[in-house]
């Protein structure tokens, strides 16, 4: 099944079962070459991170940074119609040094053609995913 024939929530899904599976390149396949994902926290992974290598590079080194622990579960997905989809998603992860993340974070995603062209992530707690990421 192409991109063209998925609905935009599948299309988000995908991209989430892609991030779980670690399958970079069905991440890519997603997202637009200049798409954009911001991370609206003050922290040393906030930002906007662009282009899809910029994107699967801040995905790879969030995953890095957590030995592999990050889970980014689609709560509720929620989408308009014209290419705008609202996820709720609860994120949890563990660093090597013990310190634990888990709570809720919204996740909007514009689609254009069926593929991404912008991710803007807000955090639930932003003191303390900024700590977590310290």
């Amino acid at each position: 099944m192409t991109t063209s024939t998925l609905t935009d929530t599948d299309v988000v899904r995908a991209l989430f079962q892609a991030f779980a599976d670690a399958d970079l390149a069905a991440l890519g396949s997603l997202l637009h070459a200049d798409a954009t994902w911001h991370h609206r926290n003050d922290d040393r992974l906030g930002g906007v991170h662009r282009g899809s290598d910029a994107i699967i590079a801040y995905l790879a080194q969030s995953a890095q940074l957590t030995a592999g622990t990050l889970r980014a579960v689609p709560e509720s997905v929620m989408a308009d119609g014209q290419g705008r989809v609202c996820v709720l998603v609860r994120l949890s992860a563990t660093r090597p040094d013990g310190r634990s993340m888990d709570g809720p974070q919204l996740v909007l995603v514009t689609l254009d053609g069926g593929r991404v062209r912008s991710i803007d992530q807000f955090v639930g707690d932003p003191a303390a995913v900024a700590a977590f990421w310290a």
